[in-house]
C-alpha cells in the first residue's frame, strides 16, 4: 500500500504554494470518484470561495474548499475559513443559487481546542444559512485514498514516480501573464484621492493610472477572496517593497534643495517597470508591472504615499 503523508506534497512540489495546488487537485480527483460532474473552479477574478463544485451556480450546488493547513488551524487559518465560507454565502445570495453542502478539506487532524472551535462554528453557521457543513480532515482523506477506487490517485501523488507532479509544476510555470482588464467607465475614479494627488502634482494623462489602480483592486480582491496565506503574504510583501522604493526616493528628494519632486512619480513608475521581473518578481502572484504600479496608487489612495513634500498636510494622514 502507498504511504500517504501530506507533508511530502511540499517537497515534491518545491514549495507550500505548489503543495496547495496539488492538494486541491487531489481533492477534486477524489470527489470525482463519487460525483462524475465534479469540477475545479478557476479564480477569474476570485473563486467565490469555491475550489470544487458539484451541481450548478444557477440552481443547487455542493461545494468543497481545500485549505492546505498542514500545521493545524490557528487564528489566521480560522479567519481564512470564516472568510471563504462567508464569501460563498454572499455570492450565493447575490447570484441566486443554493448551497446544499459545504465541505472543508484539511491535510491535518484537529486538536481538542480546534475541534471545539469547529463544532461551535459549524453549528452556528448551519443554523444561520440552512446549509449542511462537513469536515474532511487528514484521517478522512487518507481513508478515501486507501479505498480500491482511489488507489490510482494515491499512486499519482505519493509514489516515488512523480511524473504527475512534474506535469502540474510545468503547467504552473507555463501559466500565461495575467490579463489586464479595461476600465468599465473612463470617468471612474475621477474623485479618488490618488487621482487628485496626480493632478495636484501636474499629471495631465491619468488613464493608465486609473487602469493600473483598477487592475490592482481586482488582483487584491481575488487574492483575499481566495484566502490563501501564501498569496496574501506575497501581496503584502510586494507592497512593502513598493513603499520602500517610494520612501527612498521621497527622502532623497526631501533633502534636495532644488526640489525636484516633479520627478518622483514618473521616476518611480519607470523603476517599477524596470524591476518588474527582477527585485519585484513574485513567484506566487501572477502580476504585470501595471498591477504593481496600481498597488502604489492603492497606497496613495490611503495617503500612505504621495508625490509632493507636504502631501500629508494637504490630503491627510496615511
Amino acid at each position: 500500500m502507498v504511504h500517504i503523508d501530506f507533508r511530502t506534497l511540499i517537497s515534491r512540489a518545491g514549495s507550500e504554494d505548489g503543495a496547495r495546488v496539488l492538494f486541491q487537485r487531489m481533492i477534486a480527483s477524489l470527489i470525482r470518484i463519487k460525483f462524475k460532474d465534479a469540477r475545479e473552479i478557476r479564480p477569474c477574478p476570485g473563486d467565490w470561495g469555491i475550489d470544487v463544485l458539484v451541481g450548478e451556480l444557477t440552481g443547487v450546488s455542493m461545494v468543497w474548499q481545500a485549505k492546505y493547513f498542514i500545521n493545524g488551524v490557528g487564528d489566521v487559518q480560522k479567519k481564512q475559513i470564516r472568510d471563504s465560507f462567508k464569501t460563498l454565502m454572499t455570492k450565493a445570495e447575490e447570484n441566486g443559487f443554493i448551497v446544499d453542502l459545504w465541505t472543508l478539506c484539511l491535510p491535518c487532524n484537529l486538536s481538542t481546542d480546534e475541534t471545539k472551535w469547529w463544532e461551535g462554528w459549524k453549528k452556528k453557521n448551519e443554523k444561520k444559512y440552512n446549509v449542511k457543513i462537513k469536515l474532511m480532515d487528514e484521517t478522512a482523506i487518507r481513508s478515501e485514498l486507501e479505498t480500491p477506487d482511489a488507489q490510482h490517485i494515491a499512486r499519482h501523488y505519493f509514489e516515488p514516480d512523480t511524473s504527475i507532479i512534474r506535469k502540474v509544476l510545468e503547467e504552473l510555470k507555463e501559466q500565461p501573464e495575467r490579463a489586464l482588464e479595461c476600465l468599465p467607465d473612463q470617468v471612474m475614479y475621477e474623485e479618488a484621492l490618488f487621482i487628485k494627488k496626480l493632478k495636484a502634482g501636474g499629471a495631465s494623462e491619468i488613464y493608465s493610472a486609473k487602469t493600473a489602480f483598477f487592475n490592482a483592486e481586482l488582483l487584491t480582491q481575488e487574492v483575499f477572496d481566495k484566502g490563501d496565506s501564501v498569496e496574501i503574504n506575497s501581496i503584502q510583501n510586494l507592497k512593502l517593497k513598493l513603499r520602500s522604493m517610494w520612501e527612498t526616493r521621497f527622502n532623497e528628494l526631501s533633502t534636495d534643495k532644488s526640489s525636484k519632486f516633479k520627478n518622483l512619480y514618473p521616476g518611480l513608475m519607470k523603476n517599477i517597470e524596470q524591476q518588474d521581473t527582477a527585485s519585484l518578481r513574485s513567484p506566487e502572484i501572477s502580476a504585470t508591472f501595471l498591477h504593481k504600479q496600481g498597488m502604489v496608487h492603492q497606497m496613495a489612495n490611503k495617503c500612505q504615499v504621495g508625490w509632493a513634500k507636504n502631501f500629508r498636510d494637504e490630503f491627510g494622514e496615511g
